[in-house]
């Protein structure tokens, strides 16, 4: 079986910045899935959410999980099924997925960045309505984000605080699993809430379809 730090490695394009941190949560979450045996491993279904820029989709693929992935990029998602589409005007039919991961995407999505041609001021919000609606009752999202003070323009991307986090992202009746900060000044490590809404940091979410 592999360790976190392997499965990282072999997930990571972009090493930088808060990535390295975000991976090592995001298996965390998603390891104990690897003692369910191989043969058993295709009915777990996982959306991947803009997976497009990291070997994520690719390596639960090849581990057996029955992986899909959407994304308006191309990409090397080798055994994972591929739908080039923005999502938000993509459907799947309700309750299709165990677990769903949105890395580093839901802040980005209906913004005039990475060749959208959909423009929605409200694009996070009803991506996270979509996730709500596609993951199975009792199935879990990985959800990352920016968080604190902003570093990009605002038409790149969102960053949340405590208000946007309940009124653009669990807009949904969702179980909060777990919430994570990391920091900049901390070399993308543990924070304070009240540090990291000060810093450019991220949150790390994992969420409960009730």
């Amino acid at each position: 079986m592999y360790s976190i730090s392997e499965l990282v490695n072999k997930s990571l394009v972009n090493k930088q910045y808060e990535r390295p941190s975000e991976y090592r949560f995001v298996w965390s979450w998603l390891s104990p899935l690897l003692l369910i045996p191989k043969e058993y491993r295709r009915y777990i279904k996982i959306l991947d959410v803009g997976g497009a820029e990291s070997r994520l989709a690719k390596t639960l693929a090849e581990l057996g999980f029955d992986v899909t992935v959407i994304d308006i990029k191309e990409g090397d998602f080798g055994k994972a099924r591929f739908i080039k589409a923005n999502v938000l005007e993509y459907e799947f039919p309700e309750e299709s997925f165990d677990v769903i991961l949105a890395i580093s995407t839901v802040e980005h999505v209906g913004l005039p960045c990475y060749d959208q041609d959909i423009i929605d001021y409200r694009g996070d919000i009803v991506t996270m309505k979509k996730i709500y609606r596609w993951l199975k009752k009792g199935g879990i999202a990985i959800i990352t984000l920016p968080f604190g003070k902003p570093h990009h323009p605002p038409w790149f991307e969102r960053v949340y605080n405590i208000d946007t986090l309940k009124t653009r992202i669990l807009v949904e009746p969702w179980e909060i699993l777990d919430n994570h900060v990391v920091c900049e000044i901390y070399r993308w490590n543990d924070c304070a809430i009240h540090i990291a809404l000060l810093s450019d940091s991220a949150m790390f979410l994992v969420l409960r379809r009730v």
